[in-house]
Parts: structure tokens; sequence; C-alpha cells
């Protein structure tokens, strides 16, 4: 599979990677006491169709709301692709949110079943309202490499999800006002993962390091949507450790990954080291970095980063540089399948190469 598979929904992208390459690795997981559980795209599929029989047997229907306030982790990820494939939706919040913000996310979208991690549900509890009162609460252990929690039943004929059906609405604060829902189709998922893959060179044999949050777009879009429509793999961390992401980076035999400004700062700050084995060949990132901190970036990771631009609603990032010869303070070109229109001040078009917004 060395072409990004073009699928109208992302619940059929992801069939088709499993029905083609069942024994390909598909997730590896590394917890927080670091002991690594692995899947192939097959056996992540099963434990897929068992979150989905769970999460139906307490009525999640297509068009349903799925709640997660979750950490990175495969139970993330499983109540997510089973959400999508079953034709529901879901709302992930930052699952260290204080209770109103919590509560204003379930309010707004009234999901039919919430996930928690067992050690935050006290919080999450609390953020329900008279009407979300009656919610199933699922609490969670994040760290459950089997998955206990869904049981061993598995669901029987898939729905067969639209490419304008909802798969998610994620909160973004934008620049003004309160938190905005930000909707994405099946289409969209499927149109980020086949976007970002091309535009990273991404490929089967190939392992993208997540270290973001899942809750935030950019995890999702830029690795996990593009790993599913390359077919490849990801190597997933629990959080963003500045000490440890070179050598996780190396450990796992990652070759993708993705960071912005102040993650990559934090690295630095700690006059990290080379490590060898490494075998990175792109790195995205966002926000300015200096020209001395991008070149010291570079010799650590041995590639060039490549500054992008995208927003949760912008879905793939429209704006990505040059592999080739990427410069620093540079977000890039208009990425191949999207469209920029860049306007004066006064809100008009501007003309070609013609300076504005």
């Amino acid at each position: 599979m060395n072409e990004p598979i073009t699928a109208g929904t992302f619940a059929g992208m992801w069939r088709h990677v499993v029905e083609h390459s069942p024994d390909a690795p598909f997730l590896v997981f590394e917890r927080p006491d670091e002991q690594v559980l692995q899947w192939t795209y097959g056996e992540f599929d099963a434990a897929v169709s068992r979150a989905a029989r769970f999460m139906a047997s307490h009525g999640v229907i297509p068009t349903s709301a799925v709640h997660l306030a979750l950490t990175n982790s495969q139970i993330f990820v499983a109540v997510w692709l089973a959400a999508v494939r079953l034709g529901a939706w879901i709302v992930p919040s930052d699952p260290m949110s204080a209770t109103a913000e919590l509560r204003g996310h379930i309010s707004r979208t009234h999901p039919v079943i919430g996930f928690a991690a067992a050690d935050r549900a006290a919080t999450y509890r609390a953020a329900l309202d008279d009407v979300s009162s009656a919610m199933p609460v699922v609490e969670i252990d994040e760290a459950d490499g089997e998955l206990a929690v869904f049981g061993r039943t598995y669901l029987g004929p898939w729905p067969a999800p639209s490419p304008l059906d909802r798969a998610a609405v994620m909160f973004t604060s934008g620049t003004t006002g309160a938190p905005k829902g930000v909707e994405i189709t099946q289409a969209n998922y499927a149109f980020a993962g086949s976007t970002m893959a091309a535009a990273s060179g991404l490929a089967a044999q190939h392992r993208q390091l997540v270290v973001l949050p899942l809750f935030h777009a950019n995890a999702q879009y830029y690795s996990f949507a593009s790993a599913i429509a390359a077919g490849a793999s990801v190597a997933l961390m629990p959080t963003f450790s500045a000490s440890r992401f070179l050598l996780q980076a190396a450990r796992h035999d990652a070759t993708h990954a993705s960071l912005f400004a102040a993650p990559i700062r934090m690295i630095l700050a700690r006059g990290a080291t080379a490590v060898p084995g490494l075998q990175l060949q792109n790195c995205w990132y966002a926000v300015n970095i200096s020209d001395d901190q991008y070149e010291t970036l570079s010799s650590l990771l041995g590639c060039r980063p490549r500054q992008l631009y995208g927003m949760t609603e912008t879905i793939p990032a429209v704006l990505t540089d040059h592999a080739d010869t990427p410069v620093a303070s540079s977000m890039g070109f208009v990425t191949p399948g999207c469209s920029v229109s860049v306007h004066r001040a006064d809100g008009t078009e501007a003309a070609p190469d013609e300076v504005g917004e």
C-alpha cells in the first residue's frame, strides 16, 4: 500500500486497511510505566468491534454523541474508531478540564454515554447537570491493555455511514468568545488522512510517533488519520515528555512525528543530545522557532522539520512547507488538495503577489 487510501468515509478508510492488511502493525502504546502494548490492524479491529458492541448495548446508535475525557491511550482510540464505524460521533474534552468546562461540552452536545478515567471520575460526574444526570459514565483504567471494560462480545453487521455524517465535534476557543464546537464529518477525517499522508510522504512501512493530546485535532488529523490512510503504524505515548521524546522516537522506530513550538523549546531547554538509532524522516511543527533553534532541532532529529498551518476548522493543514527546502520562518505553501484565499485589510481578496492576510 504505497498510495494513501481515497475513501468517502473515515469508517470506510479503516475498513479498507483492515481488510487488506490485517496483519500489518497498527498501534504501539507505551504505558506510563513504560510497558509496551502492541496490536495489528486486525487485532485492533476486534477491540473496536467489542467497544462498538459495548456502546450499542448502552444506547449508542447512528447520530448518537459519545463523550470522552481521556488521556492518550488505546481505549481512546478504540472508542473513537468504534463510534466512527457505528455512525455516531465523538466529543473529546481535555481530561484535566475543570467541572465547568466539562459541563459546557456535555450540556451542548447531549451525549448518550461518557468515558472518563476512574481516578478523575468524581470531577467528571460533578459536571453532569439535570439533563445529563442519567447518562451512563464508564470509568476507565487507561492502562488496561486488554480493554476488559468492553467485554468479549463483538458487534454484528456494521452500519454504513455516509460521507457527510457527523463524526466528531471538537471544541476550540479560536480567537474570541466562548469555545466553539467544530463539526467534523466522516469525509473530513478521510480527506485529512489522505491529504496529510501524501504531504508527509507517509507509506505503509512508516510509523508515526504521537505525543500530542488525542483530544486535539493535530494528533487526530495529522498523525492517526494519515497513518490509517497509508496503512502505517502509530506509536502512541500517554503524554509529552521533553526528556524522553528522542528516546521514544528511537525506541519505537518512528519515522514521522508532529510537534509545535512550545514542546520544541522544552526539548532544547533540557540540553538534549543526539540519540543513536533515530530514524525520523519527517517532523511537522507549528508556530515559529528561531533559526538557531531550528538548526539545533534538525541536528537532533536527523531531518529538516517542516512548518505547517492548520486549525481544527481547516481539517488538514492548508499550508505545508516543501520537503526539499524547508524554511524555518515560513508556514509553507498551499497543501495539494486545499485552497487558501489571501485578503486585504478591508476583507476583499488580494491579487496574485499582493501582500495580505
